[in-house]
């Protein structure tokens, strides 16, 4: 049985999967992952034979000698990591590690599909990925808190607004109209991509926001929460491949 474990450090919260033979064994998230909850989840399901750690922003390096401590086999995603799929992007270099491991993701799960992933967190973004494995490249935009945040900092009374609440088809006052503008703009903007795509295109959502804005889609989408750990564990295979 293949035991693998992957760290995925987001914007906003960091997420240790535990993954036994390509389906999820045990998980953490937080905020705030302490080194110790990553050592005492490693020890609940014993050895991995290898372990991926990626992050979008600063290294824990105590999360990485956790993994490194733990696991046979280690493997931190860079830009120069040997990857499964193709990346047809001018900078790639620049490209979040986060795309990186979902496009990876949709070429491991729904392979030969053409895949318009919409990874909605912090930021969301909108990355084309083709049945050829290759990344062909996306979009990025600003998150819903991130939009009603901006809305209440650069105007003069625009109030602090939350994403979570009600959602009418119209906004009925000031609060509902931004909550609605943030939120409806996401699902339009992914509508919008879709249509400029053929039409056996695939819609994958993940991210944390994917569960709100999914309801509010009136295309047919797959829900894959799990999308980047599961490109994590196909860029670990790919590179434990590559060692032996």
């Amino acid at each position: 049985m293949a035991l693998y474990a992957t760290i995925d450090q987001g914007n906003t919260a960091t997420k240790l999967t535990v993954w036994r033979d390509g389906s999820v064994a045990g998980r953490v998230m937080s905020k705030t992952l302490s080194a110790e909850a990553v050592a005492a989840e490693l020890r609940r399901h014993g050895r991995p034979a290898a372990g991926i750690y990626c992050s979008v922003g600063a290294r824990n390096e105590a999360h990485i000698e956790e993994l490194r401590k733990a696991c046979d086999r280690l493997v931190e995603l860079t830009h120069e990591t040997p990857l499964p799929i193709e990346l047809r992007y001018r900078t790639a270099g620049t490209l979040g590690l986060d795309r990186v491991a979902a496009a990876a993701g949709a070429v491991a799960a729904y392979a030969g599909r053409r895949c318009l992933v919409a990874d909605i967190g912090t930021a969301v973004t909108y990355d084309v990925v083709g049945p050829d494995a290759a990344f062909h490249g996306g979009n990025i935009a600003p998150g819903a808190g991130m939009r009603l945040r901006s809305l209440h900092a650069y105007t003069a009374k625009l109030p602090e607004t939350s994403v979570d609440g009600e959602l009418p088809e119209w906004g009925e006052d000031t609060e509902t109209a931004m909550r609605c503008g943030a939120l409806y703009g996401i699902a339009g903007e992914l509508t919008y991509y879709l249509g400029r795509l053929p039409e056996d295109t695939l819609v994958v959502l993940t991210g944390g926001r994917a569960e709100t804005i999914a309801p509010l889609l009136n295309i047919e989408y797959v829900r894959d929460p799990d999308l980047v750990g599961k490109g994590l564990v196909s860029i670990l295979e790919h590179n434990i491949k590559e060692q032996l």
